[in-house]
């Protein structure tokens, strides 16, 4: 998912198995289930918020004071987009400030959400991702989503020769992001195919496009195919049969205005051990989680 919208390139599907680490739990000893919110709108929701254990907003939200109560705050995670960057976003202007400019990170363009594929292999964009969390953790963050994890898997795959060396990059990258602050929430977006190297590094794992998504050629929400689902969640049961404290985020889109296309979703996601949280391709509207209709 992109900030101000909603998805990522497709992959093939991996094998995955291995052992990820658990999230440090804001309630201890509740019993109330676990719930999230995606929001990337620069307008503080205290009512969206509140009762809620982990909030993914853009690294602009203005966050509430550092005086409420822990547990009456979800821990916030930034928004930081590793595989992509956007052409007129903060990472873009750390590049512009280097001696080339950041041309030799760009690898090509995505026109849909006006920004490039990112080489992850160049330490300008290391250093340059690292400069944003510095920033991210010096506002109060306690966390960071890492999105676009997808776009290098898929550069690689399609060019193998000048993407070789991107899947193995994308992985020491965040190996090292989490031994550097091994206590910072770090939750990952799909991801699939490297996240079994991935696992030791990660505190969650999010789901995107779990039941529905938005279709970037149609421009219209549609239903995700089920048996694309299955094959993704066998490899999600793998991964919590390594680590049964894994924590599952799934999420879908729907359209606020004439909600219906999600229905039944939300119970399907929790019956897979998944929280669930539905928003419009945007990622500013939320939308409830609807019940499957009753058969009369």
């Amino acid at each position: 998912m992109r900030v101000r919208g909603g998805l990522l390139l497709s992959l093939l599907l991996f094998a995955l198995s291995s052992c990820l680490s658990s999230p440090p739990a804001r309630k201890e000893g509740g019993t109330e289930p676990f719930r999230y919110v995606v929001y990337y709108g620069d307008a503080r929701q205290p009512s969206l918020m509140r009762g809620t254990d982990w909030a993914i907003v853009s690294d602009t939200y203005p966050l509430p004071p550092s005086d409420i109560s822990p547990s009456r705050r979800p821990l916030y995670l930034a928004y930081l987009s590793v595989g992509e960057v956007d052409r007129d976003g903060p990472i873009a202007r750390i590049l512009a400030r280097t001696p080339d400019g950041g041309r030799g990170v760009y690898l090509s363009k995505n026109a849909f959400w006006n920004s490039h594929v990112a080489d992850i292999r160049n330490p300008v964009f290391r250093k340059a991702l690292f400069e944003r969390v510095e920033r991210d953790l010096r506002k109060g963050f306690s966390g960071l989503f890492l999105d676009t994890l997808d776009s290098p898997l898929d550069y690689e795959e399609r060019h193998p020769r000048k993407g070789a060396g991107l899947r193995s990059a994308l992985v020491s990258f965040v190996e090292t992001l989490h031994a550097t602050y091994p206590h910072l929430v770090i939750v990952g977006n799909r991801g699939f195919p490297i996240l079994p190297a991935l696992a030791p590094s990660l505190s969650g794992v999010l789901f995107e496009d779990f039941c529905t998504r938005y279709s970037e050629r149609t421009r219209r929400y549609v239903r995700v195919d089920p048996r694309e689902r299955e094959a993704l969640l066998e490899v999600i049961r793998r991964a919590k049969a390594k680590n049964p404290d894994l924590r599952l985020l799934a999420l879908d889109y729907d359209d606020p205005d004439h909600p219906g296309l999600s229905r039944g979703c939300g119970r399907l996601a929790r019956s897979e051990g998944f929280s669930h949280y539905v928003s419009d391709w945007q990622l500013l509207r939320t939308v409830p989680s609807l019940p499957p209709e009753t058969r009369r």
